[in-house]
């Protein structure tokens, strides 16, 4: 295992955000997943009192991520499709997709990871955003190391997402957490590079659509435009525009839950994104008493020891 030297207090702080981002956004999203718009009374309520504080698969699925790379010095897709398989069948009162169940089933069975994926949708594969939701994590592994990052951000998202756009999402949302965590954080940079890498239609579009939302400024238009449910393509992208326009965590978390659509996975990943760039000295008090949260935190030191 390659040992990095203790990090820096503001690496830490970083690496704790990503991860406190994850579940904090999942859990707040989670109430309101599914409405087309969510009212500002909901947003009141979870600034002063959430009424849940169980987090959902895309923090179940992030964990075990986390565990899979530290335990394996790696990615290992037998060992990452067995975790995830492991961690439904404890608990599958999570909210996993019917489709990602059908992979677990078929690992827990015996078919080998790679091919349990691949049949999903007459053999196109999963083009969700759950290869991105749970994305985080490889950052962290990999950081400083973008190459590593987009290699192996790839390689987990076809655990159970083959479709280009899937595994794309993924790419890109581990692409911005490494840029979010650089004490140089550039936003023009992190664009620029995201234009580059691209290699769907569907992506090339949304990034293209990307720059006159976040001129406009407008989370209607942005609904309109970049999306707001499942497919990879129409969330990634849409969080990535919420982090880009807050001014702190809590604007971000806020942002993403007034999209409405797939709530819990779209503040989740933005939330990874604000919590690496505002660190986790930015997360307000009320939103650490999360289930998960200390959890997330010990994982994060322990990928910034790596």
């Amino acid at each position: 295992m390659r040992l990095m030297a203790s990090p820096d207090r503001e690496t830490l702080d970083r690496f704790q955000g990503l991860m406190a981002g994850i579940v904090i956004g999942d859990v707040l999203g989670h109430p309101v997943e599914g409405h087309r718009t969510v009212s500002e009374m909901y947003l009141e309520e979870i600034r002063t009192k959430p009424r849940s504080l169980v987090y959902t698969d895309d923090t179940a699925m992030s964990i075990a991520v986390a565990e899979s790379l530290l335990g394996c010095d790696g990615f290992d897709g037998a060992d990452m499709a067995k975790r995830f398989a492991d961690e439904y069948q404890a608990n599958p009162f999570r909210g996993y997709g019917r489709n990602v169940v059908d992979v677990f089933e078929r690992v827990s069975n015996g078919v080998h990871w790679e091919t349990a994926a691949q049949v999903q949708f007459d053999g196109t594969g999963s083009y969700g955003n759950g290869a991105a939701m749970r994305v985080g994590p490889v950052a962290l592994w990999a950081y400083p190391d973008l190459e590593t990052t987009r290699r192996v951000a790839a390689e987990t998202a076809r655990v159970t997402h083959t479709h280009p756009i899937g595994v794309e999402g993924a790419v890109i949302q581990a692409t911005a957490a490494h840029h979010a965590l650089g004490q140089g954080y550039d936003p023009d940079r992190l664009l620029s590079d995201l234009h580059g890498l691209c290699e769907t239609e569907e992506f090339r579009a949304k990034l293209d659509a990307l720059e006159s939302c976040l001129d406009r400024n407008d989370d209607e238009s942005a609904r309109l435009h970049l999306g707001n449910w499942v497919a990879a393509h129409n969330s990634v992208v849409t969080a990535l525009y919420c982090f880009l326009l807050a001014t702190d965590f809590e604007d971000a978390i806020l942002r993403a839950i007034r999209m409405g659509g797939d709530t819990d996975t779209i503040a989740s990943m933005t939330g990874a994104l604000a919590g690496a760039r505002f660190g986790i000295g930015s997360v307000p008090d009320i939103w650490r008493e999360v289930e998960g949260f200390e959890h997330m935190i010990d994982l994060a030191t322990s990928l910034s020891l790596r």
